[in-house]
């Protein structure tokens, strides 16, 4: 708990030694972007929240990049996201031109699963973070009304892999409570296994209640589905699920520290940032260019149409989190 601890300290670190950028700075950050190209990466397929998220944020922030450079998203999945933040960190340019939302399970990752990470969150050069999100586990609603369904039945549960929330918490779920779901894992994306909810194929899936809301936002608040439990800071405000217990209420004693630590990322869910060894100005320009972006009336219009949660972080904000160090 230590080493999370130092961790999250570096990760809300302030912004304030990296000081203003003069005019000449500017000048020279421009001449550097100016007909480079800026990619985005994102460890999932397209079509799930990560993607939507990201790619409305990089139609928005791309054009406020300075030296308008070209600005694409790289969908790059594989291993619960780490393909693309081991990527990231080790081998793209950290020049400027290098942006990664990382799933908010990779800082968890470090600590409980360091095998084939090669990465640290920690020295990670922050740049915002769009969404604190609340994860919970989705089940059809003619499968399974509560958590209590899925202890008396198996219940098939469609996930990405095994370092993914889509299997970290019904697997949890199945040790500390004795659920009894199926995890079949190698679906590349929430949206695919929520295709594969409505074909019949898998009766469940894990992830965050927001991207039900790009996905299907039209089986929310029906029959159709079930929450069966959520995890993160706080009840989800949504009145959809209303009522539907706390991952942290439904384990035993001796689970609840475990519950509490997958709970407490989540607050990350949406983070923005370049890998260690970007130059600081062009750091602060990416800040600009996001914080401007967080405040831009067509962005909020369109997160509000795709009924996004929103946190908005600005460099002067330093609550409810300031993910920059």
């Amino acid at each position: 708990m230590k080493t999370l601890g130092r961790m999250s300290a570096a990760i809300v670190a302030s912004t304030m030694g990296l000081g203003i950028s003069t005019t000449v700075q500017a000048d020279a950050v421009s001449e550097f972007y100016d007909g480079k190209t800026v990619r985005f990466y994102i460890g999932a397929s397209p079509g799930g929240g990560y993607d939507v998220y990201m790619r409305t944020l990089v139609q928005h922030m791309g054009k406020r990049l300075p030296g308008k450079p070209n600005a694409i998203v790289v969908n790059m999945p594989g291993s619960g996201g780490v393909k693309a933040s081991n990527y990231v960190y080790n081998v793209a340019p950290k020049d400027g031109t290098t942006v990664i939302t990382p799933f908010w399970t990779h800082p968890l990752f470090q600590l409980i699963r360091p095998r084939g990470i090669k990465f640290d969150m920690s020295k990670m050069r922050w740049i915002g973070n769009m969404a604190a999100l609340d994860s919970m586990v989705v089940a059809m609603g003619n499968v399974a009304k509560t958590l209590d369904d899925a202890k008396t039945k198996e219940i098939v549960v469609a996930a990405s892999g095994k370092g993914s929330e889509t299997y970290i918490f019904p697997q949890f779920l199945n040790r500390s409570i004795n659920t009894k779901f199926k995890i079949v894992t190698g679906y590349r994306g929430t949206a695919k296994m929520t295709n594969a909810m409505e074909a019949g194929e898998a009766q469940a899936r894990g992830g965050s209640w927001q991207s039900w809301n790009v996905i299907r936002p039209n089986w929310v608040g029906t029959d159709r589905i079930s929450v069966l439990v959520q995890a993160g800071l706080a009840p989800h405000p949504d009145p959809n699920v209303k009522g539907v217990p706390m991952l942290v209420d439904v384990v035993p004693a001796e689970y609840k520290p475990i519950a509490q630590l997958l709970s407490v990322p989540v607050a990350m869910a949406r983070i923005v940032g370049s890998p260690p060894g970007i130059p600081n100005d062009r750091l602060m320009a990416l800040r600009k260019a996001f914080d401007a972006t967080m405040k831009d009336p067509a962005f909020l219009a369109d997160a509000k149409n795709a009924r996004w949660t929103l946190t908005i972080l600005v460099a002067q904000m330093s609550k409810p989190i300031s993910l920059r160090s």
